[in-house]
């Protein structure tokens, strides 16, 4: 009876912790749109994608190992009408996250929040608008500002 009570609690719990994020607030608020797809990525998958990468590198597995989820939102259409409404959402929740980096130029816009909790980032959404496309990169977990800054960095190279 006690592992039951616990079970149900535990899922609960997780429940009502993935739905706090980010991407959970926004898939809710467009629940019957189809133009909107999602994908969620364990730290395991993402542990068993660098496995087969020749490349290894410890320190990212080291920070994966940190995370507790990716899920990443996109849709090939409408991308200002999302983008500014995952926006809005952002603002209406502007007491939950920070601004930490947001860059534009003729065909792109890129916001980046954090949310941090006892001054430890625990959550990293990317709000990306590129033509007609329109993407979030939801991070949960805890993160570093080398997560972070490699991050940036490789949006930096995306870009020059």
């Amino acid at each position: 009876m006690k592992r039951f009570i616990l079970i149900n609690t535990l899922s609960l719990l997780a429940m009502f912790v993935s739905a706090q994020d980010f991407a959970s607030r926004f898939l809710a608020a467009h629940k019957s749109d189809t133009n909107l797809s999602c994908v969620t990525i364990s730290p395991k998958m993402m542990e068993e994608i660098l496995k087969n990468d020749e490349q290894k590198d410890e320190d990212v597995l080291q920070i994966i190992a940190n995370l507790k989820s990716m899920q990443m939102l996109s849709s090939k259409v409408k991308g200002k009408y999302y983008y500014d409404d995952a926006l809005k959402v952002m603002h209406k929740n502007s007491n939950r996250f920070e601004p930490f980096l947001s860059f534009s130029d003729k065909s792109e816009k890129c916001q980046i929040m954090i949310r941090k909790k006892n001054d430890a980032i625990i959550e990293l959404v990317m709000l990306i608008h590129e033509n007609t496309h329109f993407t979030v990169i939801n991070f949960t977990g805890t993160m570093s500002s080398e997560f972070i800054s490699k991050l940036a960095g490789s949006m930096k190279q995306k870009h020059s």
